[in-house]
Protein backbone atom coordinates (compact mmCIF):
# COMPACT_ATOMS: atom_id res chain seq x y z
CA UNK A 1 0.00 0.00 0.00
CA UNK A 2 2.88 2.31 1.00
CA UNK A 3 4.42 1.08 -2.50
CA UNK A 4 1.54 2.29 -4.46
CA UNK A 5 0.84 5.65 -2.47
CA UNK A 6 4.37 6.85 -3.64
CA UNK A 7 3.96 5.21 -6.81
CA UNK A 8 0.34 7.65 -7.22
CA UNK A 9 2.63 10.79 -6.04
CA UNK A 10 5.02 10.23 -8.62
CA UNK A 11 3.08 10.28 -11.43
CA UNK A 12 1.16 13.41 -9.62
CA UNK A 13 4.67 15.59 -10.21
CA UNK A 14 5.51 14.10 -13.59
CA UNK A 15 1.98 15.11 -14.83
CA UNK A 16 2.62 18.79 -13.45
CA UNK A 17 5.92 19.38 -14.92
CA UNK A 18 4.49 17.98 -18.44
CA UNK A 19 1.88 20.71 -17.69
CA UNK A 20 3.98 23.25 -16.98
CA UNK A 21 6.27 22.43 -19.81
CA UNK A 22 3.68 22.86 -21.96
CA UNK A 23 2.78 26.32 -20.98
CA UNK A 24 5.78 27.63 -21.45
CA UNK A 25 5.99 25.94 -24.73
CA UNK A 26 3.36 27.68 -26.10
CA UNK A 27 4.84 31.24 -25.50
CA UNK A 28 6.33 31.51 -28.74
CA UNK A 29 9.82 31.15 -27.71
CA UNK A 30 11.98 33.88 -27.31
CA UNK A 31 9.15 36.66 -27.71
CA UNK A 32 7.53 38.31 -24.19
CA UNK A 33 4.28 37.62 -23.28
CA UNK A 34 2.02 39.46 -23.87
CA UNK A 35 1.05 42.26 -21.00
CA UNK A 36 -2.42 41.52 -18.99
CA UNK A 37 -5.17 43.49 -20.48
CA UNK A 38 -6.59 45.65 -17.27
CA UNK A 39 -9.33 46.85 -18.60
CA UNK A 40 -10.28 50.42 -17.03
CA UNK A 41 -8.37 49.37 -13.92
CA UNK A 42 -5.75 52.11 -13.15
CA UNK A 43 -1.83 50.82 -13.07
CA UNK A 44 -0.98 49.00 -9.83
CA UNK A 45 1.82 52.14 -9.72
CA UNK A 46 0.24 55.21 -10.21
CA UNK A 47 2.29 58.46 -9.33
CA UNK A 48 0.09 61.36 -7.15
CA UNK A 49 0.70 64.80 -7.78
CA UNK A 50 0.54 66.73 -4.23
CA UNK A 51 -1.06 69.88 -5.15
CA UNK A 52 -1.07 72.91 -2.92
CA UNK A 53 -2.86 76.26 -2.87
CA UNK A 54 -4.29 78.35 0.08
CA UNK A 55 -7.35 78.95 -1.24
CA UNK A 56 -10.99 78.33 0.69
CA UNK A 57 -13.06 75.76 -0.82
CA UNK A 58 -15.17 78.78 -1.90
CA UNK A 59 -12.55 80.09 -3.98
CA UNK A 60 -12.53 79.38 -7.58
CA UNK A 61 -9.11 77.70 -7.35
CA UNK A 62 -10.94 75.34 -5.83
CA UNK A 63 -14.72 75.48 -6.95
CA UNK A 64 -13.28 74.56 -10.81
CA UNK A 65 -10.53 71.78 -9.78
CA UNK A 66 -12.81 68.85 -10.46
CA UNK A 67 -13.35 68.56 -13.81
CA UNK A 68 -9.08 69.15 -13.98
CA UNK A 69 -8.55 66.72 -11.80
CA UNK A 70 -10.71 63.99 -13.41
CA UNK A 71 -9.74 64.65 -16.81
CA UNK A 72 -6.17 64.04 -16.18
CA UNK A 73 -7.18 60.77 -14.31
CA UNK A 74 -9.21 59.78 -16.93
CA UNK A 75 -6.82 60.25 -20.16
CA UNK A 76 -3.86 58.74 -18.28
CA UNK A 77 -5.96 55.79 -17.46
CA UNK A 78 -5.39 56.12 -14.19
CA UNK A 79 -1.60 56.83 -13.92
CA UNK A 80 -1.49 60.50 -13.15
CA UNK A 81 -3.85 61.34 -9.65
CA UNK A 82 -3.57 64.92 -8.58
CA UNK A 83 -4.23 65.29 -5.19
CA UNK A 84 -5.70 68.67 -3.79
CA UNK A 85 -4.29 70.23 -0.41
CA UNK A 86 -5.82 73.39 -0.37
CA UNK A 87 -7.02 75.64 2.54
CA UNK A 88 -2.39 75.80 2.88
CA UNK A 89 -2.22 72.76 4.38
CA UNK A 90 1.31 73.16 3.02
CA UNK A 91 2.19 76.88 4.60
CA UNK A 92 1.86 80.46 2.84
CA UNK A 93 2.48 80.64 -0.62
CA UNK A 94 6.03 81.55 0.35
CA UNK A 95 7.03 78.36 1.64
CA UNK A 96 4.73 76.18 -1.04
CA UNK A 97 7.09 77.63 -4.12
CA UNK A 98 10.23 76.92 -2.24
CA UNK A 99 8.65 73.17 -1.86
CA UNK A 100 7.66 73.24 -5.27
CA UNK A 101 11.08 74.50 -6.72
CA UNK A 102 12.89 71.79 -4.19
CA UNK A 103 10.60 68.95 -5.36
CA UNK A 104 9.01 68.33 -1.80
CA UNK A 105 5.72 69.33 -3.14
CA UNK A 106 4.81 68.88 -6.67
CA UNK A 107 2.12 71.19 -7.81
CA UNK A 108 0.99 75.10 -6.33
CA UNK A 109 -1.80 77.44 -7.33
CA UNK A 110 -0.13 80.33 -6.37
CA UNK A 111 -0.69 84.36 -6.66
CA UNK A 112 2.09 86.64 -8.12
CA UNK A 113 2.60 88.66 -4.54
CA UNK A 114 3.47 84.77 -3.46
CA UNK A 115 6.17 84.20 -6.20
CA UNK A 116 7.59 88.44 -5.36
CA UNK A 117 7.61 87.65 -1.77
CA UNK A 118 10.32 84.77 -2.83
CA UNK A 119 11.79 86.34 -5.69
CA UNK A 120 11.73 89.90 -6.11
CA UNK A 121 12.24 89.85 -9.83
CA UNK A 122 9.19 88.52 -10.46
CA UNK A 123 6.94 91.32 -8.54
CA UNK A 124 7.17 93.86 -11.91
CA UNK A 125 3.38 93.27 -12.77
CA UNK A 126 2.00 94.50 -9.05
CA UNK A 127 3.36 98.41 -9.83
CA UNK A 128 0.44 100.67 -8.88
CA UNK A 129 -1.86 101.27 -11.62
CA UNK A 130 -0.05 99.48 -14.28
CA UNK A 131 -3.32 97.75 -15.98
CA UNK A 132 -5.91 99.88 -17.88
CA UNK A 133 -8.45 96.91 -17.10
CA UNK A 134 -9.01 93.66 -17.85
CA UNK A 135 -8.47 93.67 -21.64
CA UNK A 136 -4.81 94.77 -21.10
CA UNK A 137 -4.33 92.42 -18.28
CA UNK A 138 -5.09 89.63 -20.86
CA UNK A 139 -2.95 91.08 -23.68
CA UNK A 140 0.37 92.50 -21.96
CA UNK A 141 0.67 90.11 -18.53
CA UNK A 142 -1.47 86.73 -18.80
CA UNK A 143 -0.84 86.36 -22.55
CA UNK A 144 1.61 88.23 -23.53
CA UNK A 145 5.53 89.48 -22.71
CA UNK A 146 5.22 90.32 -18.95
CA UNK A 147 4.16 86.43 -18.41
CA UNK A 148 6.70 85.10 -21.12
CA UNK A 149 9.58 87.12 -18.51
CA UNK A 150 8.14 85.34 -15.56
CA UNK A 151 7.92 82.12 -16.86
CA UNK A 152 11.57 82.28 -18.18
CA UNK A 153 12.55 83.24 -15.04
CA UNK A 154 11.06 80.77 -13.18
CA UNK A 155 12.41 78.20 -15.27
CA UNK A 156 15.72 78.75 -14.32
CA UNK A 157 14.66 77.97 -10.92
CA UNK A 158 13.50 74.69 -11.56
CA UNK A 159 9.72 75.71 -11.93
CA UNK A 160 7.70 75.30 -14.80
CA UNK A 161 4.66 76.88 -15.39
CA UNK A 162 1.46 75.35 -16.39
CA UNK A 163 -0.87 78.00 -16.90
CA UNK A 164 -1.47 81.36 -15.81
CA UNK A 165 -4.91 82.45 -13.84
CA UNK A 166 -6.32 85.05 -12.08
CA UNK A 167 -6.36 86.54 -8.34
CA UNK A 168 -8.80 89.50 -8.43
CA UNK A 169 -7.65 93.78 -8.31
CA UNK A 170 -6.61 94.77 -5.16
CA UNK A 171 -9.38 96.49 -2.88
CA UNK A 172 -9.37 98.13 0.89
CA UNK A 173 -11.25 96.92 3.90
CA UNK A 174 -10.69 98.21 7.34
CA UNK A 175 -12.55 98.56 11.23
CA UNK A 176 -11.90 101.78 11.93
CA UNK A 177 -13.85 103.85 9.15
CA UNK A 178 -14.77 104.52 5.54
CA UNK A 179 -11.80 105.18 3.42
CA UNK A 180 -13.09 107.81 0.80
CA UNK A 181 -10.90 110.57 0.74
CA UNK A 182 -6.96 111.49 -0.18
CA UNK A 183 -6.02 111.42 3.67
CA UNK A 184 -8.49 108.92 5.03
CA UNK A 185 -5.41 106.27 5.17
CA UNK A 186 -3.55 108.43 7.48
CA UNK A 187 -2.34 106.46 10.64
CA UNK A 188 -4.34 103.22 9.74
CA UNK A 189 -2.48 99.74 10.33
CA UNK A 190 -2.89 98.31 7.14
CA UNK A 191 -1.53 94.45 6.31
CA UNK A 192 0.33 94.50 3.19
CA UNK A 193 2.42 91.37 1.29
CA UNK A 194 5.64 90.82 2.25
CA UNK A 195 6.80 92.74 -0.85
CA UNK A 196 8.95 96.19 -0.07
CA UNK A 197 6.78 98.44 -3.15
CA UNK A 198 3.85 97.32 -1.02
CA UNK A 199 5.12 98.87 1.63
CA UNK A 200 6.25 101.78 0.14
CA UNK A 201 3.26 102.72 -1.37
CA UNK A 202 0.99 102.37 1.64
CA UNK A 203 3.92 104.52 3.41
CA UNK A 204 3.28 107.01 0.77
CA UNK A 205 -0.35 107.02 1.54
CA UNK A 206 -0.20 107.72 5.15
CA UNK A 207 -0.84 104.51 6.44
CA UNK A 208 1.17 101.69 8.51
CA UNK A 209 2.15 98.95 6.18
CA UNK A 210 2.71 95.64 8.30
CA UNK A 211 4.22 93.12 5.99
CA UNK A 212 2.63 89.74 6.98
CA UNK A 213 2.21 86.19 4.92
CA UNK A 214 -1.73 85.70 3.91
CA UNK A 215 -2.22 82.58 6.46
CA UNK A 216 -1.23 84.96 9.44
CA UNK A 217 -3.75 87.65 8.52
CA UNK A 218 -7.71 86.16 9.86
CA UNK A 219 -5.93 86.01 13.33
CA UNK A 220 -4.26 89.55 12.82
CA UNK A 221 -7.76 90.84 11.62
CA UNK A 222 -10.28 89.34 14.72
CA UNK A 223 -7.40 90.23 17.52
CA UNK A 224 -7.29 93.67 15.84
CA UNK A 225 -3.33 94.31 15.95
CA UNK A 226 -3.81 95.90 12.29
CA UNK A 227 -6.69 97.65 11.29
CA UNK A 228 -7.10 96.82 7.77
CA UNK A 229 -5.95 94.83 4.68
CA UNK A 230 -5.84 94.94 1.16
CA UNK A 231 -7.27 92.47 -1.10
CA UNK A 232 -9.85 92.37 -3.60
CA UNK A 233 -13.49 90.90 -3.20
CA UNK A 234 -12.19 87.16 -3.97
CA UNK A 235 -9.73 86.68 -1.16
CA UNK A 236 -12.42 89.08 1.31
CA UNK A 237 -15.23 87.32 0.82
CA UNK A 238 -13.85 83.69 0.37
CA UNK A 239 -11.90 83.83 3.09
CA UNK A 240 -14.33 85.78 5.65
CA UNK A 241 -12.09 88.58 6.12
CA UNK A 242 -15.16 91.03 6.03
CA UNK A 243 -16.49 89.74 9.61
CA UNK A 244 -14.05 91.85 10.92
CA UNK A 245 -13.85 94.42 8.67
CA UNK A 246 -17.15 96.89 7.89
CA UNK A 247 -15.87 99.06 5.39
CA UNK A 248 -14.44 98.15 1.39
CA UNK A 249 -13.20 100.51 -1.21
CA UNK A 250 -12.64 99.80 -4.21
CA UNK A 251 -9.68 101.51 -5.42
CA UNK A 252 -8.44 99.20 -7.54
CA UNK A 253 -4.80 100.19 -6.78
CA UNK A 254 -3.26 97.02 -8.17
CA UNK A 255 -3.98 93.51 -10.30
CA UNK A 256 -3.13 90.13 -9.03
CA UNK A 257 -3.08 87.34 -11.38
CA UNK A 258 -2.39 83.61 -10.43
CA UNK A 259 -0.08 80.66 -11.92
CA UNK A 260 -0.22 77.18 -12.06
CA UNK A 261 3.28 75.85 -11.55
CA UNK A 262 4.91 72.34 -11.04
CA UNK A 263 8.24 70.91 -9.64
CA UNK A 264 10.65 70.49 -12.85
CA UNK A 265 11.88 67.46 -10.69
CA UNK A 266 8.27 66.05 -10.57
CA UNK A 267 7.73 67.36 -14.31
CA UNK A 268 11.24 64.90 -15.62
CA UNK A 269 9.07 61.57 -13.95
CA UNK A 270 6.53 62.10 -15.99
CA UNK A 271 6.57 60.05 -19.76
CA UNK A 272 6.15 62.68 -22.42
CA UNK A 273 2.30 61.76 -22.86
CA UNK A 274 1.62 62.31 -19.49
CA UNK A 275 3.27 65.81 -19.70
CA UNK A 276 1.16 66.76 -22.68
CA UNK A 277 -1.99 65.58 -20.88
CA UNK A 278 -1.28 67.54 -17.84
CA UNK A 279 -0.22 70.43 -19.65
CA UNK A 280 -3.54 70.34 -21.96
CA UNK A 281 -5.55 70.18 -18.86
CA UNK A 282 -3.81 73.15 -16.90
CA UNK A 283 -4.70 74.84 -19.84
CA UNK A 284 -8.40 74.75 -19.95
CA UNK A 285 -8.61 74.36 -16.10
CA UNK A 286 -6.56 78.25 -15.97
CA UNK A 287 -9.16 79.51 -18.64
CA UNK A 288 -12.19 77.94 -16.77
CA UNK A 289 -10.77 79.35 -13.02
CA UNK A 290 -10.24 82.95 -14.74
CA UNK A 291 -13.74 82.30 -16.24
CA UNK A 292 -15.23 81.77 -12.96
CA UNK A 293 -12.97 84.14 -10.88
CA UNK A 294 -14.56 87.15 -12.96
CA UNK A 295 -17.98 86.09 -12.34
CA UNK A 296 -17.45 85.59 -8.74
CA UNK A 297 -16.15 88.98 -8.35
CA UNK A 298 -19.29 90.94 -8.53
CA UNK A 299 -21.40 87.99 -6.64
CA UNK A 300 -18.87 88.33 -3.99
CA UNK A 301 -19.36 92.13 -3.40
CA UNK A 302 -23.04 91.80 -3.55
CA UNK A 303 -23.02 89.28 -0.87
CA UNK A 304 -20.49 91.37 1.33
CA UNK A 305 -22.86 94.23 1.01
CA UNK A 306 -26.04 91.99 1.86
CA UNK A 307 -23.71 91.02 4.99
CA UNK A 308 -23.32 94.64 6.19
CA UNK A 309 -20.17 95.44 4.38
CA UNK A 310 -19.91 99.58 3.39
CA UNK A 311 -18.66 98.91 -0.41
CA UNK A 312 -17.29 102.62 -1.30
CA UNK A 313 -16.49 104.33 -3.66
CA UNK A 314 -12.95 106.32 -3.56
CA UNK A 315 -12.96 109.97 -4.33
CA UNK A 316 -11.39 111.37 -7.39
CA UNK A 317 -8.90 113.45 -5.14
CA UNK A 318 -7.80 109.56 -3.35
CA UNK A 319 -7.71 108.02 -6.85
CA UNK A 320 -5.16 111.39 -8.31
CA UNK A 321 -3.23 111.06 -5.26
CA UNK A 322 -2.68 106.68 -5.09
CA UNK A 323 -2.07 107.20 -8.59
CA UNK A 324 0.63 110.13 -8.59
CA UNK A 325 2.45 107.67 -5.78
CA UNK A 326 2.08 104.76 -8.17
CA UNK A 327 3.75 106.85 -11.14
CA UNK A 328 6.73 108.29 -8.37
CA UNK A 329 6.93 104.17 -7.71
CA UNK A 330 7.39 103.31 -11.44
CA UNK A 331 9.77 106.20 -12.14
CA UNK A 332 12.34 104.77 -8.80
CA UNK A 333 15.71 103.89 -10.42
CA UNK A 334 16.21 101.41 -7.79
CA UNK A 335 13.42 99.24 -10.21
CA UNK A 336 15.74 98.97 -12.78
CA UNK A 337 18.64 96.65 -11.06
CA UNK A 338 15.53 94.81 -8.85
CA UNK A 339 13.60 94.02 -11.89
CA UNK A 340 15.81 94.17 -15.00
CA UNK A 341 16.58 97.75 -17.30
CA UNK A 342 14.86 95.96 -20.47
CA UNK A 343 11.84 95.02 -17.95
CA UNK A 344 11.42 98.76 -16.82
CA UNK A 345 12.14 100.45 -20.36
CA UNK A 346 9.12 98.40 -22.11
CA UNK A 347 6.11 99.53 -18.91
CA UNK A 348 7.64 102.95 -19.12
CA UNK A 349 6.92 103.17 -22.49
CA UNK A 350 3.54 101.83 -22.05
CA UNK A 351 4.32 98.68 -23.79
Amino acid sequence: MKLKKQVKKFIALILVMAFAFAVVGCGGGDKEPAPADNGDKAPAEAITLHWGATSSPEHSYATVSEDFINAVKERTNGSVIISPEFAGVHGGERQMTESVMRGDLDMEMTSDVGLAALFPDLGFTQLPFLFKDYDDVDARYLNGWMGEVIEKRLAEKGIIVLGWGENDYRALTNSKHPISGANDLEGLKIRVPEIPMYIEFFKQLGALPTPMAVTELPTALQQKTIDGQDNGAILTYSYGYYQFQPYMTKLQHIYSGTVLIISEKTWNKLSEEQQNIIAEEAEKYCAAQLERNRADVAEFYQNMEEKGVEIIEPSPELIARAQEIGKNIMNDPKNDELYGKDVMDRLRAGE
